[in-house]
Formats: structure tokens, C-alpha cells, sequence
């Protein structure tokens, strides 16, 4: 069992996501930042099925009543257990001992590993929490989580992963590019947005400069993580992790995913710019993002 003892402010499990469901209207949840839980996952030799624990607000702080391999991956992470120890490298830690996560207002999503996975329920063949369509729940102070069998022990302990945080965000072009003008589509390509404090893990909300569609109707359509979909307003909103199935607005761009985490992470104020790329440059850099996880 992992047992929470400050659970942050708004923490919950979460896996790869329910994407078999996606069709019924169901959304896919997951992790806001794919890459940095995938790293976290295979640092402590997780199956890319397992569930870890998204952390949303600090200070995060658990035991395990087992010995287990342990990583923590985000942004401007802090980890003590004892002494202060690397994010992003796996760690062994003894039953019962006090581990304590902490970070900067710049720490948006956080996440821990524990080898074995988080065995919680499975609901829709995911165990993903999404509370705001009642799908489980933030955690809380006194939870006990169960885990599952692990794979890696003491012995592998101070595996690592090297990962930066880039304001350039790639993303190719979209399937309503021909829905804006070209002058409307080089300011978005090339001007600076900022992080709203209205994001959440539905949407990255950005200001700026206004990007606006020609006028016309659009027919509802499919919504992917990563589409940036440009409402009335002209300030775009990238679809993360809790993202609704479908929408109305054109969608100008959709971020690789190799960097939707990029955009995730951004603190409100903080600002990001997108450049342009082709399908077979996503393609590359996911494929050199599988690679580093499998040498992990």
C-alpha cells in the first residue's frame, strides 16, 4: 500500500487513459504531460499500462508500507527522503519511510511512480481519474492505495532521464487551416501566447495576439489532445488530457505529441511559441521519445 499523508490540491491516479472509449463520448483522461509520467513509469520498470499518481499543488507526501523503487518526474520538482535526492532518476525507499514532494509555482503537474503501479479500480478499462464526470476523486490525507506485484527492486535504483521544458512548441497544421487567412496563420506561427490562469487539464487557455477565423459555420467534428481549437475570441485553446470528445471550432494547429507536455507545464503568465512542422518530423520525434523511455 501507498499511504497519502499530504495529498497536494487536486491529486489523482492516473494511467494512459480510457482511449477504447473515446467513441461513446467518453474522454480519454491520462496524464497532462504524457512524457514526463511516461518517464516516471519507466524509471521504476512499469508496464506502460500502470497507473502512478498525477500530483496538482504541493506539498505531496506518502509512505509505502513496502519497500519500492521509487521516481518523480515534473518540473521544478524537489524530493527528500531523508536527504534531498534528483527528480527525474529512480530511488530506493525503505518501508515506512517519510517521502516528501515538493516544487515552485512553476511545478504544474508532477508525477510519482511506484514500481508495482497504483492498483486502484479500474473503471471503463482505465483506471484514470476524471472527478468532474465522477470517474474517482482527488485524493486525500489518509488514503491507502494498493500496489501491484513489482519488477524492479533496490539494485536498480539511480536510473535516469535528462528532459527540458522548451517554450517553442511544434505543432503541424491543422485540419481547418484553409478557416483562416494566411497572414492570420503566420501571427499564429510565430507570435508569442501567454499561459491563462484559467488552464486546467481540459485546456490550455492562451492570450495574445487574436487569431480569428473567416466567418462560416462549422460542423462539430473529433477533438484530439493537442488540437488547438480557436473560439470566437480568437484566443486559442489547446485540448489537453480531459479534453471533450468533440467540438465546434476550428482547429488551426495540433501540437506533436511529443510536446504537449511543453504546453501543459506552462505556468499561468509564462509564454509559449508555436512553429511548424510536418507529419514526418512528429513522427521522428515521438520515435526518439520512445527510444530514450525504452533505454531507461
Amino acid at each position: 500500500m501507498i499511504r497519502i499523508e499530504a495529498p497536494g490540491i487536486a491529486s489523482t491516479v492516473q494511467d494512459v487513459g480510457r482511449t477504447r472509449h473515446v467513441r461513446f463520448g467518453v474522454p480519454t483522461s491520462g496524464p497532462a504531460d504524457p512524457f514526463a509520467f511516461r518517464a516516471a513509469q519507466a524509471l521504476v520498470g512499469n508496464a506502460a499500462a500502470d497507473a502512478a499518481i498525477e500530483v496538482i499543488g504541493m506539498p505531496f507526501t506518502f509512505r509505502c508500507d513496502t519497500s519500492r523503487l521509487v521516481a518523480v518526474t515534473g518540473r521544478e520538482v524537489t524530493v527528500t527522503v531523508r536527504d534531498r535526492l534528483p527528480s527525474w532518476t529512480s530511488f530506493f525507499v525503505r518501508a515506512g519511510q517519510l517521502v516528501r514532494v515538493n516544487g515552485t509555482e512553476r511545478s504544474r503537474y508532477t508525477y510519482v511512480a511506484v514500481s508495482g503501479g497504483i492498483a486502484s479500480e479500474v473503471v471503463l478499462g482505465s483506471r484514470a481519474a476524471y472527478p468532474r464526470i465522477g470517474i474517482g476523486r482527488a485524493l486525500r490525507a489518509g488514503d491507502s492505495l494498493p500496489l501491484g506485484a513489482a519488477r524492479r527492486g533496490a539494485e536498480d535504483a539511480g536510473a535516469s532521464i535528462e528532459h527540458e521544458y522548451d517554450e517553442r512548441v511544434a505543432a503541424v497544421a491543422g485540419p481547418h487551416l484553409d478557416r483562416f487567412e494566411a497572414a492570420v496563420v503566420s501571427r499564429f506561427f510565430s507570435e508569442p501566447f501567454a499561459m491563462s490562469a484559467q488552464s486546467d487539464r481540459q485546456g490550455a487557455r492562451l492570450d495574445g495576439v487574436a487569431i480569428a477565423p473567416k466567418p462560416g459555420e462549422l460542423l462539430s467534428c473529433g477533438v484530439v489532445t493537442g488540437a488547438v481549437q480557436v473560439p470566437r475570441g480568437g484566443q486559442p485553446i489547446v485540448a489537453l488530457a480531459d479534453h471533450g470528445t468533440t467540438g465546434g471550432y476550428p482547429v488551426i494547429a495540433t501540437v506533436v505529441s511529443a510536446d504537449i507536455g511543453l504546453v501543459a507545464q506552462r505556468a499561468p503568465g509564462e509564454t509559449l511559441r508555436f512553429y511548424r512542422v510536418e507529419r514526418d518530423e512528429a513522427l521522428r520525434r515521438a520515435r526518439e521519445r520512445d527510444v530514450v523511455l525504452a533505454t531507461a
